[in-house]
C-alpha cells in the first residue's frame, strides 16, 4: 500500500514539475511571440466625376463607417466627365488598373463600356440579392439594359428644367413658367434683358462653349424622344425635322438678334459658366440645375436671390410628347476588379442609402424607397432663402412620366458631331439656319448609309 502511495506521489511531483517548466517556458517566450496579424481590410477603388469635396467624401466616410465590422472600406478616384476624363477611366480599365466601380454619367458611355467587355453584367447579382429592379427604380430602368442586360445600376433621377432668377422674374412681373412655348420663353428673355456692354444683363445664358448639344438635349427631346437625332428605325438623320429646325434657329435669334443671350464666340472667347453668369446676376436664366451645388456656395459665389426652376419650353403647345429626363450616374462593376463582391455590396449601399449625401448638391435619388420629405429636407437643408422649394420640388424631384430615354446609338457620335459642327456654324453666322441643317443632313445620313451598307 506504501509502495502505491510512493508511485503516485511520484507521478503527481512530476506532472507538477512539467507543468511548471511547462508554464515558464510559456511566459518565457510570451513576450516574444508576435501577435496574430489583423486581416488587410478590403479596400475598393471608385471613380465618379463628381468633386470629392462636393458629396463623395462624405459618401466613403459614411460607407467605411457603415462596413468597418466587415473591414470594407472605399476611397475615390475623381475623373472629369468629359472626352479626356472618359478615355483616361477607360483606358486604366483595359489595363487592368485600380477601379473597382465606377461611375457612368450618358446612355451612350453605358452602351460602349458594356459592349467592350469593361462592364460586368450584374443579372447574377440582383438574382442572388432578390433585388427588384422595377420596384426599386420604376419601368425606366430596363431603358438601361444593353442587348437584354443590366450592365449598372442607376442611382440619380435626372430630371431637369430652366434654371431662374426668382427675384428677377417677380420685380418684372413674371410669374414662373409651368409650360411655355419657344415663342415666349424667347420674349421672356427679352423682356429680361437689359443694359449695354459690360453692364448688359442678359436674360438666357445657353452655355453652349460647354455643350454645345444642350440646345437638342434639353430643347428638342420633349417633343422628338429619346433619339432626336434619329428618323424612326434610326437608318436616316432627323436634322430636317422642324422641332429641330425651331429650336436652333431660337437659340440663333437670341444670340444674334435679340441680343438676349450672349453670343456662342463670347462664351467661348470669355470661357463664360454658369457660376460666372447666373451667380453673378449677369443673366436671369441658364440651362440647367447642375449648379445646386454652387447656389449653396455663399464663400465662393456671394448672391442674395432665390434660385427657382422651370420645365423646358416647346416648339407649340400640342407638341409636347414625352418628358424631359431619365435615369443617370450608372454604377457599374470593373471586370478586372478583384472583389466584385464587396463591389456589389458598395452598389447596394449607395444607390438604397449612401447617395442621400448627395442630395444637398442636387442629386435626386432614383431609388423609389425614399420618402419624398426626406429629399426634400436633404436639398432644402440651409437653402431656404436659396431655393425655391415649390418649383425645386415639382422640376426635380417628383418623378414624371415617359421620359425621353435614347435608345439608338449607330453612328451617333459621327452624326452627333456632324449636327454640333453645322450648329456652331448657324450660332457664329457662317450658316445660315436652313443651309446648315441641310448641309448635316447629307452628311450624317451619309454616315448612317455607310454604317448600313
Amino acid at each position: 500500500m506504501q509502495t502505491v502511495k510512493k508511485i503516485a506521489f511520484i507521478f503527481v511531483v512530476a506532472g507538477l514539475s512539467i507543468a511548471l517548466i511547462l508554464g515558464a517556458l510559456f511566459i518565457a517566450r510570451g513576450d516574444d511571440r508576435p501577435e496574430p496579424a489583423e486581416e488587410a481590410a478590403t479596400t475598393l477603388k471608385v471613380w465618379g466625376s463628381v468633386p470629392a469635396e462636393a458629396g463623395p467624401a462624405r459618401v466613403m466616410e459614411e460607407f467605411n463607417k457603415a462596413f468597418q465590422k466587415e473591414n470594407l472600406r472605399a476611397e475615390y478616384e475623381f475623373y472629369p466627365n468629359n472626352e479626356s476624363g472618359n478615355a483616361q477611366l477607360d483606358s486604366t480599365i483595359l489595363a487592368g488598373g485600380e477601379v473597382d466601380v465606377y461611375f457612368t454619367y450618358t446612355t451612350r458611355e453605358l452602351e460602349k463600356r458594356a459592349m467592350s467587355n469593361m462592364a460586368v453584367n450584374l443579372a447574377p447579382f440582383i438574382e442572388r440579392s432578390h433585388m427588384d429592379l422595377k420596384k426599386a427604380f420604376g419601368a425606366p430602368v430596363f431603358s438601361y439594359f444593353i442587348n437584354g442586360k443590366p450592365y449598372s445600376i442607376p442611382t440619380k433621377l435626372d430630371q431637369y428644367g430652366i434654371t431662374l432668377n426668382k427675384d428677377a422674374f417677380d420685380k418684372a412681373g413674371i410669374p414662373i413658367p409651368k409650360q411655355w412655348t419657344f415663342d415666349e420663353f424667347r420674349a421672356v428673355a427679352k423682356k429680361l434683358s437689359h443694359g449695354e456692354g459690360r453692364n448688359r444683363t442678359y436674360g438666357m445664358f445657353f452655355c453652349t462653349q460647354e455643350d454645345i448639344s444642350y440646345i437638342i438635349t434639353y430643347f428638342a427631346s420633349r417633343s422628338l424622344g429619346g433619339d432626336p437625332l434619329y428618323k424612326s428605325g434610326g437608318k436616316e438623320t432627323n436634322f430636317d425635322s422642324p422641332v429641330l429646325r425651331d429650336a436652333i434657329g431660337m437659340v440663333y435669334t437670341m444670340m444674334n438678334v435679340d441680343h438676349s443671350a450672349p453670343t456662342h464666340e463670347e462664351s467661348v472667347e470669355q470661357k463664360l459658366t454658369q457660376e460666372s453668369m447666373f451667380l453673378t446676376g449677369k443673366c436671369a436664366m441658364t440651362i440647367g440645375p447642375w449648379i445646386i451645388r454652387s447656389v449653396k456656395d455663399l464663400s465662393t459665389y456671394p448672391h442674395s436671390f432665390t434660385t427657382a426652376f422651370a420645365p423646358y419650353p416647346v416648339s407649340r403647345y400640342g407638341t409636347r410628347v414625352y418628358e424631359q429626363g431619365g435615369l443617370g450616374d450608372h454604377l457599374s462593376i470593373c471586370p478586372t476588379s478583384m472583389h466584385s463582391e464587396a463591389a456589389w455590396k458598395f452598389i447596394r449601399w449607395y444607390a438604397e442609402s449612401g447617395i442621400l449625401s448627395m442630395v444637398p448638391g442636387g442629386r435626386i435619388p432614383a431609388y423609389t424607397g425614399f420618402d419624398r420629405k426626406t429629399i426634400m429636407d436633404s436639398l432644402m437643408k440651409n437653402a431656404d432663402d436659396l431655393l425655391d422649394k415649390e418649383s425645386a420640388e415639382g422640376i426635380l424631384v417628383i418623378p414624371r412620366k415617359n421620359f425621353a430615354i435614347p435608345s439608338l446609338t449607330t453612328r451617333l457620335s459621327q452624326i452627333s458631331g456632324v449636327l454640333n459642327t453645322h450648329m456652331e456654324r448657324i450660332f457664329t453666322g457662317a450658316e445660315p439656319v436652313e443651309d446648315g441643317l441641310s448641309a448635316a443632313k447629307r452628311e450624317g445620313d451619309a454616315w448612317l448609309k455607310g454604317a448600313a451598307s
